[in-house]
């Protein structure tokens, strides 16, 4: 049997083989069957009774190896055909192939190695032709020809023996493998849809497989000069796909470069097509560091990779939005009414659609998570932080966008403000109806109802008090205004009434205002919508009052007392008593001053339509402040900068901008 014998050291051939690479042996198998002009590839295993592979096959249909092209084909290392050729050998096809290494590849599945083929000679005679060759000496291959009748089928029929069992073979029965060969061959199928590839038994269908499919060109300067470029990017369904292929056309690739550290969410593979990359897979595979211009074409294909998937994650939030809006779980259910409101929105809008991934699809935990998450970022936008830090695998691209996001500073006091400028409304809201309407204030109690919301809602009464004693007794407001004062409140006696009663504080409000040394006291009366303000009611906050200025222990000159009598309507003993005009409206108490350690005392009655229309009227006012904050539109230009695709369309510079990045 004569012999093919390598003008190469063996060594050197192993390295050539790449013998730990059983994936791309068989994608270099399955090339040589397509350069060889076939329809059909088939790659099949044979298995042990442990299911581990023995022997790999891959048969293609095309017109084989012909024996008279035998020694130059596999006699030499290099110097291919192929690469004096662009076109197969009856014009069919652009080749694939060009180095005249790739059978080398064929021992990275197993020990012994065989093809066997039928060809036509230059005389049209049919000859089968059986090479082989062993790992033990990897630069001789013994072959042996025989003339065939004319009906045998023309074609090539690879064998690889695993003896050793070589463990690396082992990986070719894996979901990576399978996914690795459909995205190899995916544009080559799409664009030949005639030609059948099939791997252990199963058709590769990439149109199948295909999530989306997007073309797109670009330009590059280089020290060269500049050159324009074709990209093909294809979405996977499923799998853990993420690669780009270099060559002079999308569906023949010269190398491959793993892309997870570029983008590691989406499945893909991205098919880089330039004219200029020849044969330089060892320059492209420099990467960065390779010389000009691929070191350019490198950096500008990774660019357009996270410029493609960051728009791809904004279509994505958008999309979820509408999701969760036609399901009826978005917490927001009206249009904003302002563009600070539209600032929250669209805050919103982006967190929630970067972490939509960690949000359950059920209705009910939707809402549930959607309105948490809506408080917290009205109310404590910082907390946020630790989640996206320490909970959550977002990738480090959405991670430090919504950290730049949150720790905006004007961004956040914004939609403090605005909520509570919304929440403060809604709240007059409920008061006034629950005071004034005719049949749900009939059901209204001081202590049930007015107590409980209005120690949750002090702003109504001073937004400086910070100190708040509920339903507590006038010793309880002497241990607070000498906590104020700065004295000790531990050895506090019970305080009485000049009647020798204990007395009831509805709410007793205190702040100490430093700057000036003085301390301030609010206590407020409450009165239920259906009792009437009259004497009674005054003589009861009188009492409250005077005992201020007679107990020795509440003595303080730089102290003073504000006592409200608060309810929705006034009897005409209180309307004779009480100063109907200016400053000193709703006074009805007012004891003079008699020397430098005696409290001031004053006592008001309010009725709840003054306290509401009042709180309405500041709520107006800084209203109208917060849409002329200057920071308002620093926050809406960081939004429309940064998050230009994500944001609602009344927002955007440009509504209606949503094509694909195209370069």
């Amino acid at each position: 049997m004569p012999e093919l014998v390598l003008s190469a050291s063996d060594d050197h051939v192993q390295r050539l083989a790449k013998e730990r690479d059983p994936i791309r042996a068989i994608i270099e198998l399955i090339w040589n069957g397509i350069d060889a002009e076939a329809d059909r590839v088939d790659v099949n295993f044979e298995r042990d009774h442990l299911d581990a592979i023995t022997r790999v096959f891959v048969q293609d249909w095309g017109h084989g190896i012909s024996v008279d092209e035998v020694e130059q084909t596999f006699g030499e290392i290099g110097n291919s055909w192929k690469s004096r050729s662009k076109r197969s050998k009856h014009g069919k096809r652009r080749l694939w192939g060009s180095k005249g290494e790739g059978r080398l590849h064929a021992f990275a599945l197993g020990d012994r190695v065989e093809w066997i083929s039928v060809a036509r000679d230059s005389v049209k005679k049919r000859w089968r032709l059986t090479i082989k060759g062993d790992r033990t000496d990897r630069g001789r291959f013994a072959y042996e020809t025989v003339e065939v009748s004319r009906k045998e089928a023309l074609g090539t029929v690879f064998i690889a023996h695993n003896d050793s069992q070589f463990q690396a073979v082992q990986r070719l029965d894996s979901d990576r493998a399978r996914a690795s060969i459909a995205a190899t061959f995916a544009p080559f199928l799409l664009n030949n849809p005639s030609v059948q590839l099939n791997y252990d038994g199963t058709p590769i269908n990439p149109s199948e497989q295909i999530a989306d499919d997007k073309t797109m060109e670009r330009v590059v300067e280089s020290e060269e000069g500049s050159f324009t470029y074709s990209l093909r990017l294809i979405e996977w369904k499923a799998g853990r796909h993420h690669s780009i292929y270099y060559g002079e056309s999308t569906d023949h690739a010269i190398f491959e470069h793993d892309a997870k550290d570029i983008e590691p969410r989406y499945n893909f593979s991205l098919y880089v097509a330039w004219p200029g990359i020849g044969d330089s897979s060892s320059e492209i595979a420099l990467g960065d560091l390779a010389p000009s211009p691929y070191a350019e074409l490198v950096r500008d294909v990774k660019s357009a990779i996270r410029e493609y998937f960051t728009w791809r994650r904004r279509q994505d939030r958008r999309d979820q939005i509408e999701i969760w809006k036609k399901s009826g779980v978005y917490p927001y259910k009206e249009p904003p009414q302002s563009e600070a409101e539209k600032v929250e929105r669209a805050t919103f809008d982006l967190i929630s659609g970067t972490l939509s991934a960690h949000i359950a699809q059920a209705k009910a935990s939707a809402s549930l998570t959607l309105h948490l998450l809506q408080n917290v970022i009205r109310h404590e936008p910082e907390s946020l932080l630790k989640i996206l830090h320490e909970v959550l695998a977002l990738p480090p691209s959405d991670r430090e966008a919504l950290t730049e996001l949150i720790e905006s500073t004007s961004l956040s006091n914004i939609i403090r403000s605005t909520s509570k400028v919304a929440d403060r409304g809604r709240f007059l809201v409920a008061l006034d109806h629950i005071i004034y309407d005719t049949v749900g204030s009939k059901h209204v109690e001081e202590k049930d109802h007015l107590h409980r919301m209005l120690e949750k809602e002090l702003w109504v009464f001073g937004e400086e008090y910070n100190v708040m004693r509920s339903e507590r007794g006038l010793t309880e407001a002497l241990r607070t205004h000498l906590r104020l004062s700065g004295l000790p409140t531990d050895k506090v006696r019970p305080v009485q009434t000049p009647e020798g009663k204990g007395g009831r504080l509805d709410l007793h409000l205190a702040v100490s205002k430093r700057e000036h040394g003085r301390v301030r006291h609010l206590v407020v009366e409450l009165k239920a919508p259906g009792i009437t303000i009259d004497r009674k009611e005054l003589d009861q906050v009188e009492d409250y009052a005077n005992t201020i200025i007679t107990e020795p222990r509440f003595r303080n000159g730089s102290s003073t007392w504000d006592f409200i009598l608060v309810g929705s309507k006034l009897g005409g003993t209180a309307r004779n008593r009480v100063h109907a005009e200016g400053v000193r409206r709703g006074l009805f108490h007012d004891p003079p001053v008699r020397d430098e350690a005696q409290p001031r005392v004053q006592a008001f009655v309010r009725t709840w339509r003054e306290i509401i229309d009042e709180n309405r009227s500041r709520l107006e006012f800084f209203s109208d402040a917060l849409a002329h904050d200057p920071s308002l539109p620093e926050s809406l230009a960081y939004l429309r900068k940064a998050h230009a695709k994500s944001i609602p369309d009344s927002l955007r510079d440009d509504p209606g901008s949503e094509e694909t990045p195209t370069g």
